[in-house]
């Protein structure tokens, strides 16, 4: 009798080690399948990160910068330096704003003969959203590096802006990309009254003519 129950004993712990040894590798399996588990591969440093993770702490070889071509065309937001320049000499037409032979009623008209220049060079007129824009491209921050209006003009105030005779900056408005205007404020220095002087009106046409001096040579 007592054989018979350890018998009985013996097989019923068996069964039990068994049944024990299978839940453990049916454990190990699932902890193998599970993803948690799996390790992810060691990032590569030669690979760009996704866009949408930059950020303005990204280093600077980690941003897209733009090339010359992509941004030409834009408004010139700083002027070239001296050294970039591709020559020191500059139109006449320059010397000619702020000359004691130019009256001051005229000297918009030779600004609007300074930007009509521009255009004959450059193909369009420059880009820009106010005076210190348009002079930027002129000082030379184009495509050539191609200064029509010299840095040191007396004509230019502390802000890099081109003054009228009377010291308010010239107003410039291009209504399209072959008609531009300039404006003085005149003697009152007030913009849009009676006295104001006004050189290049809107055409539906767009202003396609050049004027006397366009080609003036430097000097």
């Amino acid at each position: 009798m007592k054989t018979r129950q350890v018998l009985g004993a013996g097989a019923i712990l068996a069964l039990v080690s068994l049944v024990v040894v299978m839940l453990r590798h049916d454990d190990v399996a699932e902890s193998a399948r599970s993803p948690a588990s799996q390790k992810s591969p060691a990032p590569n440093p030669a690979q760009p990160k996704p866009l949408e993770s930059r950020t303005a702490n990204s280093p600077v070889n980690d941003l897209i910068i733009p090339t010359r071509d992509q941004v030409e065309g834009q408004p010139a937001l700083v002027a070239p330096h001296l050294s970039e320049l591709t020559t020191t000499e500059s139109p006449a037409l320059a010397d000619k704003i702020g000359s004691p032979n130019t009256p001051p009623e005229q000297e918009a008209k030779v600004v609007l003969d300074l930007l009509k220049l521009y255009r004959r060079l450059f193909g369009t007129y420059p880009a820009g959203e106010n005076n210190h824009q348009f002079v930027n491209a002129l000082l030379g921050a184009n495509k050539e590096k191609l200064p029509l209006l010299p840095h040191n003009h007396p004509r230019l105030n502390a802000q890099g802006e081109l003054v009228d005779a009377w010291g308010t900056p010239f107003f410039f408005h291009q209504n399209s990309r072959n008609s531009v205007e300039v404006r003085s404020a005149g003697a009152d220095r007030l913009m849009y009254t009676s006295d104001d002087i006004l050189a290049g009106r809107p055409s539906p046409t767009g202003d396609s003519s050049a004027a006397p001096g366009d080609m003036a040579t430097d000097g």
